[in-house]
């Protein structure tokens, strides 16, 4: 029989949390154990464009940003319409300007541009985005030297290709894990401190059902975000709280109608950076908000309310070719003609013939065209939309189809201010902490995507438990 191994702390996931986590507890020399499914560490950061904010930063205070993390907690619960956790807001954004001056301290490769004012969530009211210029892969880059260096030194030992299965508990107190190999070869180990930073379940179908009771439209970029750390704390009693929360996004295009599908690409409907010339319709052919809305989470709130939290982005030939690009980004090989290839775009000589294609409501879809194109003389709109730079009214006219949906799981685990794992009771499982997605998106945005705040909190979080909160 193999012996179990003990180790101080075992940590699950060398994620965006787990990293932090296990380099500065190996930092006070604790003995180690990560577990990570994947092939290589990283987690989500290996897609993520892995945004931060915190306020009071150095870099911030060099380009003369007056700003005090009180006013980005009041920016936060703001955003997070009140839905967030001011318990672990405050302590994030308290120790946000920490986390972001030792990623400095460490050689982390900002984005020089930072920090800015970032659209594509509701904006901050000071310049106090963050990222760097490889995005997610800039965090695995700058943690990668200091976790081998522990490993080199036999502080931490990195277990890949396996997969966390179960807690080992006696008494009520969590002492260790079991894991299975790629190999099929089942591991048990004993620690005085587990730490689940195993990520998300956007990639666990039937979780995502049970727990956020919605549709997953969009297929999880990380295959390994099964939920696994959320089963097994709740299968020893752990309270999983903030299903009912849900973030929906605008800028996404499918690849293809089975739910959930791969992204194809994203497309700008950012009016600070790229100001509508097109109009919206839902399903029925109908217009729901004005395009140009200055707040992202008024024009998502509005598509989540729409059939099948889907949209129709309807333009005629003119604007086609004197807009500026709406794609932003691929996902896939780029298409020369998606118009002609892709079952998200679509043209036609008319807009009768454009409502057939789309299997929209052809005689509301027409009417909509017609007011907007009256709106649009002269100049007053029932939306109260206020650019309208052209007229839709040049064949062939286009459709582009935008299906709403969510990356991140909202629900998670409930923590306290000390990232104990809370059970149903409310008491904390001795010897078990989470941080990272596993504790839910909601717990630091609510119900809306507040920039920074799912990955500053989970490195601040991993960070906090490593250097202070963990004791062996």
């Amino acid at each position: 029989m193999t012996a179990i191994k003990s180790y101080d702390v075992i940590v699950i996931g060398a994620g965006t949390a787990g990293l932090p986590a296990a380099i500065c507890a190996a930092d006070r020399n604790a003995r180690v154990l990560v577990i990570e499914a994947a092939a290589d560490v990283g987690g989500t950061l290996h897609w993520s464009s892995a945004q931060m904010s915190g306020a009071g930063a150095r870099r911030q205070k060099a380009k003369g940003i007056d700003d005090h993390p009180d006013l980005h907690f009041a920016d936060v619960m703001r955003i997070s319409n009140g839905n967030a956790n001011p318990t672990l807001v405050r302590l994030a954004v308290d120790q946000a300007a920490g986390t972001l001056d030792w990623l400095d301290d460490i050689g982390f490769d900002w984005d020089p541009v930072t920090p800015s004012l970032f659209y594509g969530h509701q904006a901050y009211g000071r310049a106090r985005t963050y990222w760097g210029r490889d995005q997610g892969k800039s965090l695995i880059n700058v943690f990668r030297p200091a976790l081998e260096a522990h490993i080199r030194a036999g502080r931490v030992e990195l277990l890949l290709d396996t997969r966390f299965e179960s807690l080992v508990v006696e008494g009520d107190a969590v002492i260790g894990i079991t894991a299975r190999s790629a190999d099929g070869q089942v591991l048990t180990a004993h620690a005085k401190k587990v730490v689940l930073t195993s990520g998300g379940y956007a990639a666990n179908v039937a979780l995502y059902k049970e727990i956020q009771n919605r549709t997953q439209y969009q297929q999880a970029f990380c295959p390994t975000a099964r939920g696994d750390g959320l089963l097994a704390a709740r299968q020893a009693g752990a309270n999983v709280i903030n299903g009912h929360l849900y973030t929906i996004s605008t800028l996404t295009v499918l690849k293809d109608d089975t739910f959930p599908s791969p992204l194809s690409l994203r497309v700008n409907t950012i009016p600070q950076n790229r100001p509508p010339w097109e109009m919206w319709v839902n399903d029925r052919g109908e217009r729901f908000v004005a395009e140009d809305e200055p707040i992202i989470d008024n024009r998502e709130k509005a598509l989540e309310a729409q059939p099948g939290k889907r949209m129709w982005i309807i333009f005629d030939d003119v604007i086609r070719r004197e807009s500026p690009d709406i794609i932003m980004a691929w996902f896939e090989t780029p298409m020369a003609d998606p118009y002609a290839t892709h079952k998200a775009f679509f043209r036609a000589d008319s807009i009768e013939a454009l409502a057939g294609l789309c299997g929209l409501g052809v005689a509301a879809l027409t009417a909509e065209v017609e007011q907007y194109n009256r709106a649009q003389a002269a100049g007053a709109d029932r939306f109260g939309r206020k650019h309208m730079p052209r007229p839709i009214v040049q064949g062939p006219f286009y459709a582009i189809r935008q299906q709403g949906g969510a990356l991140s799981t909202t629900g998670g685990l409930a923590i306290d201010a000390h990232m104990r794992v809370l059970h149903t009771s409310g008491k904390p499982i001795p010897n078990l902490y989470a941080a990272g997605e596993v504790i839910g998106a909601g717990q630091t945005m609510g119900d809306a995507a507040v920039g920074g705040m799912m990955v500053t909190p989970a490195l601040t979080f991993g960070r906090l438990l490593g250097q202070t909160i963990l004791e062996w």
